[in-house]
């Protein structure tokens, strides 16, 4: 009776935790709650102190994650402004999606979270989230989705091909699957298969209503026309010269060739097209401004990239 009473009254804590700490986090600034965020040092701990009620604390920590990632979002009208993304502070993220996923082995949607926004941040760590996922779910073919476009992303094409053949094994696995592990081996470096990734994704997205899945695979699709972009400029830097007969001090020197419509296709299909701002600087779909090496002479990405179709 004593311990029947015991876990009533843990699981009645347990229930009034997240809304309680929600009305605490109203009160509290941004930088802080992301300080204070509920956390433990293992999910074998707090599986360890659940008495059993793993699938409550999955749900918890799993809000917790997504509300640790979505407020670095915010902007100062409390609003989600997506070009806040190279400011998100990933740190807690892992251990979160791990403790979820502890807690509830077949939380897919934790799983798929990580693989989303972790793999800019910590390649191993996304990868120990998706072999735990898969070790725990393998019949998910997402998961090895996921898995394979993490390794294709670090030019492992090896591994991400015989990844997206055992996914396409699965007999609930779309015929695409098997296609990509074949793709992976003869064209995995080249950006017309960022682009049929990235759109599978954003698709899906966009299906499922993922918010934060279907912007950052907007994001991803964006820097694959941006790259497209820098080509397109280092072409017109190469005219200037020839016309010339030097290089240009900065990107705004091109002005009249930047008014040129461009013939040029880029890797998703679409029209490679050059947007200025007011000081008629070129801009990257993102809205950055390009970067410009006079040593080099040559027009650059805003950010360093790491994907393998990126040069």
């Amino acid at each position: 009776m004593r311990t029947r009473t015991a876990l009533i009254l843990v699981l009645a804590c347990f229930l009034l935790l997240y809304p309680l700490q929600n009305a605490i986090d109203q009160r509290r600034p941004k930088e802080d709650v992301i300080e204070q965020v509920l956390y433990l040092p293992s999910g074998q701990v707090v599986k360890a102190v659940s008495f059993g009620f793993d699938g409550i604390l999955a749900d918890i920590y799993w809000l917790r994650s997504v509300q640790y990632f979505g407020r670095q979002l915010l902007d100062e009208k409390g609003e989600f402004n997506w070009s806040r993304i190279n400011l998100v502070r990933y740190d807690l993220l892992y251990p979160l999606l791990d403790i979820t996923t502890t807690l509830d082995p077949n939380y897919i949607a934790a799983y798929r979270f990580g693989a989303i926004f972790l793999p800019d941040y910590n390649h191993q760590q996304a990868l120990s989230l998706l072999q735990k996922g898969i070790a725990n779910n393998p019949n998910n073919w997402r998961l090895y989705q996921h898995l394979a476009m993490i390794y294709w992303q670090h030019n492992d094409y090896k591994l991400a091909s015989e990844t997206f053949l055992k996914g396409g094994d699965i007999p609930t696995a779309p015929a695409w699957m098997k296609v990509m592990g074949g793709v992976m081996l003869t064209q995995g470096g080249d950006r017309k298969v960022a682009c049929a990734l990235y759109g599978t994704l954003y698709k899906e997205a966009l299906e499922s209503n993922d918010q934060y899945v279907s912007s950052q695979m907007e994001s991803q699709i964006r820097r694959v026309h941006a790259i497209d972009e820098v080509d397109y400029l280092n072409k017109l830097i190469e005219k200037y010269k020839q016309a010339k007969g030097t290089c240009p001090n900065n990107l705004a020197d091109l002005g009249p060739l930047l008014g040129l419509v461009s013939q040029e296709k880029g890797a998703c299909g679409q029209s490679v097209t050059i947007q200025l701002n007011e000081k008629r600087e070129p801009i990257s779909p993102l809205g950055t401004v390009y970067r410009f090496d006079p040593k080099e002479c040559k027009a650059k990405m805003p950010f360093d990239l790491y994907e393998p179709w990126a040069n």
